[in-house]
């Protein structure tokens, strides 16, 4: 765990097989640059980093600086050359019935911002109505506790959501808590609407990237600086969503 939270990965260069005739070295030379990244390279190390973190149950709060800054560049280069390989107008019928992890941030402060322990989930669910019902619904915006802190396994904020699938803001996910309630002491469901750890947080996730295993939502923070977030698709009998 050490080693990946401080060691950077192995650098990594592309390769040229150049001709050997002087007239083809020569047109090489004088050839124009390479196009740019398509974004894969990217895209697969953010992949290998986040399952790595997922296996390893590295929370990434907890990364090293250089860890995090690594990741950022990645996160960053990709959303910027490679579009959204599903349409962000598109996602309803993808994010409907699933789990999705918050599993890294390019701003710290979203990260530090949490309790002591918790990590967050949207819980999409699926009303099975059909027709263009993925365009709303309800959602449980989830604090869940890797260790009990005062008895208590997870908060639960229930939302009702509505997804843009105009041309105006596509992908934009807006959702209105309706009431918050515990896993406290084993005994599910308990009511606390004293207890205010949710209250006045963003209610909008505005998709900028999605692919059916990452979705990536652009915020920004009081300085007006833009930050990416990335959740993850979780498996329905993953240990992190038990």
């Amino acid at each position: 765990t050490q080693s990946f939270l401080t060691t950077p990965p192995p650098l990594h260069h592309d390769s040229y097989q150049s001709p050997s005739s002087a007239s083809s070295l020569h047109a090489k030379k004088s050839s124009s640059p390479p196009p740019p990244s398509s974004g894969q390279f990217e895209l697969q190390e953010l992949r290998a980093q986040l399952q790595t973190m997922k296996t390893k149950s590295i929370s990434s709060r907890y990364l090293a600086p250089e860890k995090r800054t690594e990741l950022s560049l990645y996160l960053t280069s990709l959303v910027s050359k490679a579009p959204s390989p599903i349409s962000k107008r598109s996602i309803g019928p993808y994010i409907k019935g699933k789990t999705w992890r918050l599993a890294f941030s390019t701003e710290q402060a979203t990260l530090d911002d949490l309790p002591f322990g918790a990590t967050v989930f949207l819980r999409i669910k699926d009303d099975d109505d059909g027709g263009e019902s993925y365009k709303k619904g309800e959602l449980d915006y989830v604090l869940k506790f890797s260790k009990r802190v005062w008895g208590l396994r997870e908060l639960v904020a229930k939302c009702t959501y509505q997804l843009d699938t105009s041309a105006v803001n596509p992908g934009l996910l807006t959702f209105i808590y309706q009431n918050i309630q515990t896993d406290m002491f084993g005994m599910k469901n308990l009511p606390i609407g004293f207890f205010g750890l949710l209250k006045d947080r963003g209610t909008f996730l505005e998709t900028i990237w999605f692919d059916g295993q990452m979705w990536v939502d652009r915020g920004f923070n009081d300085g007006g600086m833009e930050y990416y977030n990335v959740y993850w698709l979780e498996d329905e009998e993953d240990e992190w969503n038990q």
